[in-house]
C-alpha cells in the first residue's frame, strides 16, 4: 500500500497538464497532530508528505485525500518507513474518511466527524501488529486572522487476545499568517494512558508554514515532550500539495 500511495503521488505530481489548476486552494492537516474540520475542495486530489526525526525515531509519512463533495472526504494514510531504537521497516496505514456537518459562519464553527481504521502493514515490531480505529470530532473557527483547530479522538486499540484498549487524545492548535507567504503555528496535544504499562503523555509543537503557491504550502518546526514517554525533542518537515481537480468529480 505505501508503493501505491507514492507511485499515485509522483506520477500525478509529474503530469504537466496537472500544474494548470492555480485556482485549487490547499488545506494543510500538517504539521499539527491536529486536523482541521474542512475537507480538500471538492474532485480534488491532495496529498502530503512529511519527515519527524528525533534520537530515538524517525518516519517518513504520506497522506492521501480526495474529495467526494463539498463535505465528504476519502483518506489513505501510510508511514513508508518507520525507526525505532536502530529497528526499521515498512510501518502502519490507515485508511478512512471525513465528513463536514457545519461549515465557519458567524460564531458557529464548522465541525466535522473523521473516522481512520489502521491497517497493521507494520506487523508486531514496529507496530501492535492489530486493527485499531479512532473517532474523531473536530471543530475548526477563524477569529479574524487567526484560526484554531481543536479535535478530541477516542482510540480503540486492538489487543492480540481479543478486544480493545481505549485512549483519549485531544489536540488545540493555533494559526496566523506572517508577513508575505509566511505563516505561524502552535499546538498542544496530550493523550490518555493505555495502560499502567503505557502512561499518557502530552507535548508542545511551534511551526513555520511556507505558501509557495496557492495549491503547495511547506513547513518545518519541531515538538518538545511535556510529560510522558515520548522523545523529548522532534523536528518535523514536509509538504502539503493539491495535484489535480479530476474532471469527472466537479460539481
Amino acid at each position: 500500500m505505501d508503493r501505491c500511495l507514492l507511485c499515485i503521488t509522483v506520477i500525478a505530481v509529474t503530469c504537466p497538464w496537472l500544474r494548470a489548476q492555480d485556482e485549487i486552494t490547499a488545506v494543510p492537516n500538517r504539521p499539527t497532530v491536529s486536523t482541521p474540520a474542512q475537507p480538500v475542495q471538492p474532485g480534488v486530489l491532495e496529498t502530503e508528505w512529511g519527515v519527524d526525526v528525533a534520537a530515538s525515531h524517525q518516519d517518513i509519512n504520506g497522506l492521501l485525500k480526495f474529495g467526494v463533495s463539498a463535505n465528504f472526504e476519502l483518506r489513505l494514510a501510510n508511514n513508508p518507513i518507520t525507526a525505532d531504537s536502530g529497528t526499521h521497516g515498512v510501518g502502519d496505514s490507515g485508511l478512512g474518511f471525513k465528513y463536514r456537518f457545519t461549515r465557519d459562519s458567524g460564531w458557529r464553527p464548522s465541525i466535522s466527524f473523521m473516522y481512520m481504521a489502521k491497517l497493521p502493514t507494520a506487523g508486531n515490531v514496529l507496530g501492535s501488529g492489530e486493527v485499531d480505529h479512532a473517532f474523531t470530532f473536530l471543530a475548526s473557527k477563524d477569529l479574524g486572522k487567526h484560526h484554531f483547530d481543536f479535535n478530541s479522538v477516542v482510540n480503540l486499540l486492538g489487543r492480540p487476545q481479543g478486544g480493545f484498549d481505549r485512549e483519549y487524545l485531544n489536540a488545540l492548535a493555533w494559526a496566523h499568517p506572517l508577513r508575505g507567504k509566511w505563516g505561524a503555528t502552535a499546538e498542544l496535544s496530550g493523550i490518555t494512558a493505555r495502560s499502567s504499562v503505557l502512561p499518557g503523555s502530552a507535548q508542545f509543537l511551534a511551526a513555520a508554514t511556507y505558501t509557495v503557491r496557492p495549491r503547495l504550502v511547506l513547513d518545518f518546526g519541531g515538538t518538545a515532550r511535556i510529560a510522558g514517554n515520548i522523545p523529548r525533542a522532534m523536528f518535523i518537515a514536509g509538504f502539503t500539495y493539491s495535484i489535480a481537480r479530476i474532471p469527472a468529480s466537479r460539481r
